[in-house]
């Protein structure tokens, strides 16, 4: 009898612990850098970065880029903007372009309920992550 109460007591107060896991928005997963390459030529002096990103709902927050940036929607949907302007919905295999220097205003998943999966191909000074703040 006393290992039922004991038990009882602990899952009564695990289960609001774990509703609220349940019904919590997901995070969305930092930046992870796939690949790396030095160019030459005419763009010595920049690197071509491969970034793997999966945004959490939400807009982010305002930054730039030092490079162009051209992204694929792998999986869901994702909120995209600059500066400021209405922002689009790009379906699973959308893509996006984002040109130099603009203000990157909208950035995220368009499920309140699910991460999306974005790779993004990126033209960066040398050893720089090429975002900065706008």
């Amino acid at each position: 009898m006393q290992d039922r109460r004991t038990f009882l007591s602990l899952a009564a107060g695990l289960l609001p612990a774990a509703l609220r896991a349940q019904t919590a928005s997901p995070a969305a997963a930092p930046p992870r850098e796939i690949a790396r390459h030095t160019l030459t030529g005419p763009l010595d002096g920049f690197d071509v970065v491969l970034v793997d990103l999966n945004p959490g709902p939400g807009t982010g927050r305002d930054h730039r880029h030092t490079g162009p940036v051209l992204g694929y929607v792998v999986n869901g949907q994702v909120r995209f903007g600059v500066d400021h302007k209405p922002e689009q919905i790009v379906p699973t295999g959308g893509t996006f372009f984002e040109p130099t220097g603009v203000v990157h205003s909208t950035f995220g998943s368009a499920s309140p309920n699910a991460a999306a999966h974005v790779l993004a191909f990126m033209v960066v000074p040398k050893g720089s992550s090429g975002t900065v703040p706008a």
